[in-house]
């Protein structure tokens, strides 16, 4: 049950509340908000929405909040285009840790992310310590079931590739999974109701874009969570607990590699109906 106070004095029964609210779980009652606590979802906009600041949440952290300061929020949505069409995922990385102020804006990126029905259930781990734990314990993983198992023989390209990042690991000590970034971040989630790869998506690609902010390069990294999938020593490294599901993970870190130019995209495939 959601933890929701309406000031009944300050409250002059606007409505603008019960407009917004998703769940239907506000309405007016003697010209003031009243609140169904059994719908509400905790989605909060009843307490960004109200003029007067009579909505409060205390069970969260009131010292959070921030007021509306419009010329903060003036981004040009051109420059918002070009920033985004700049991204690209880095393979090249420096040898430079990444400061603990700027993985603290990435995970509040991700935070603030919409999650379904505002359960806000994706969890961050973010992988620096036990990053050539986890990196060796992946690739021998994805080597092991290129050469032992006959799901592979399926696929030819994906079946050489882990090979050769194997032999590349061991034999050269080139780094064909993670590119020698410093961090990984993955997000894993509790949720059970089919849209946590939906939640996890949006959270990183959110997580993404603040990265880029501050001057860092990201890499989505799928082939980590097939060796997730098929090691429980990955699960254990990363501290996983057994209900919680790995969605996807991206390395990061300063780029070692500086893009002259945007690159060329097929024309966009949508329909107006």
């Amino acid at each position: 049950m959601s933890n929701v106070i309406i000031n009944k004095e300050t409250c002059t029964g606007c409505g603008l509340c019960v407009r917004d609210c998703s769940s239907c779980a506000i309405i007016l009652e003697d010209k003031k908000a009243k609140i169904d606590l059994e719908l509400c979802n905790e989605c909060s906009h009843c307490v960004a929405v109200c003029p007067k600041a009579s909505v409060s949440m205390p069970d969260y952290d009131e010292n959070e909040i921030i007021e509306y300061e419009k010329d903060r929020l003036n981004i040009d949505p051109d420059d918002f285009l070009y920033f985004q069409k700049f991204r690209r995922s880095v393979r090249q990385f420096k040898d430079k840790d990444i400061e603990t102020d700027k993985l603290n804006k990435i995970i509040e990126a991700g935070r603030y992310s919409p999650t379904a029905s505002n359960r806000q259930l994706n969890q961050f781990i973010i992988i620096k310590d036990k990053i050539d734990e986890v990196r060796n314990s992946a690739i021998n993983t994805l080597y092991d079931m290129a050469v032992n198992t006959d799901y592979m023989k399926d696929q030819p390209v994906y079946q050489k590739l882990f090979i050769k990042m194997h032999e590349d690991y061991k034999d050269k000590n080139i780094d064909r999974l993670f590119f020698n970034a410093p961090a990984i971040i993955a997000i894993v989630s509790e949720e059970k109701s089919g849209f946590a790869d939906v939640n996890g998506g949006i959270a990183a690609s959110r997580m993404e874009l603040q990265a880029n902010t501050l001057g860092l390069g990201v890499c989505y990294i799928g082939f980590l969570k097939t060796a997730v999938a098929l090691s429980g020593d990955i699960k254990k490294s990363i501290g996983m607990k057994d209900n919680e599901e790995y969605l996807l993970s991206f390395v990061l870190g300063y780029p070692d590699v500086k893009y002259q130019r945007t690159v060329n995209r097929k024309p966009a495939d949508f329909r107006i109906i």
